[in-house]
């Protein structure tokens, strides 16, 4: 039988009320529910009472427990720098995560085995799509300095910095995200943008005074 997963939030929200026992929660506390926007109940009145939290960061142990137990609440807490929802672990039975544990430990250098080809695998293909990136950007400006769109490249696709290089349409080539990864090396490398930042300027202000500059830098390496 398959395990029942369910979503429960440490609310960032004032008004929410529990529609069992009709008491309202409190910010930073469990709201077992679909989304904030559904109705659901506090935590006390949830099938979770009992349950055991597994924080996350083992993929293993997170889905070898989920298996194990019947119910699985996948806890959520608000991140506000981000705006988003982030996954803090999940609660399921102690007995699973007992089980996870043992077949996690009976098949230990097998994975790792795996996970060390896997991160070889991955490697190599980073290394590729930096390249493609790099004759992506040398396409698109051919003038620029020399050996530079690899410098860009490197820097946009960085891994986990979450910079124009890591998203969806970059990956895809797309100019306009091309055009965002040059524009933000010309700024800190080209400009005077990075020197004026702590002289009572807001970053918005910086933007503008640079933007001429870099326009005419990338009419030139067009």
């Amino acid at each position: 039988m398959a395990t029942i997963s369910q979503n429960i939030f440490l609310t960032k929200k004032e008004k929410l009320k529990c529609i069992s026992c009709g008491r309202r929660i409190k910010v930073g506390k469990s709201f077992v529910a679909e989304s904030e926007n559904h109705k659901g109940t506090c935590f006390n009145c949830s099938p979770f009472v009992g349950y055991v939290l597994l924080p996350p960061g083992d993929a293993a142990m997170t889905r070898r427990s989920k298996k194990h137990s019947d119910l699985c609440g996948v806890v959520l807490a608000w991140n506000h720098r981000r705006k988003r929802y982030e996954r803090k672990g999940q609660l399921v039975e102690e007995t699973a995560i007992e089980k996870a544990r043992l077949e996690c430990i009976n098949d230990q250098a097998i994975r790792e085995q795996k996970n060390n080809k896997a991160a070889i695998i991955r490697e190599r293909k980073d290394k590729e799509y930096i390249y493609c990136f790099a004759l992506a950007i040398r396409e698109r400006y051919p003038n620029c300095p020399k050996n530079r769109e690899f410098e860009i490249a490197m820097h946009a696709c960085e891994k986990h910095s979450g910079r124009v290089g890591r998203t969806a349409n970059a990956k895809k080539f797309d100019s306009k995200m091309i055009d965002l990864a040059v524009e933000a090396h010309v700024r800190h490398t080209e400009t005077n943008y990075d020197y004026q930042f702590g002289k009572g300027k807001l970053k918005k202000e910086i933007r503008a005074d640079v933007r001429a500059d870099i326009g005419y830098i990338l009419k030139q390496w067009m």
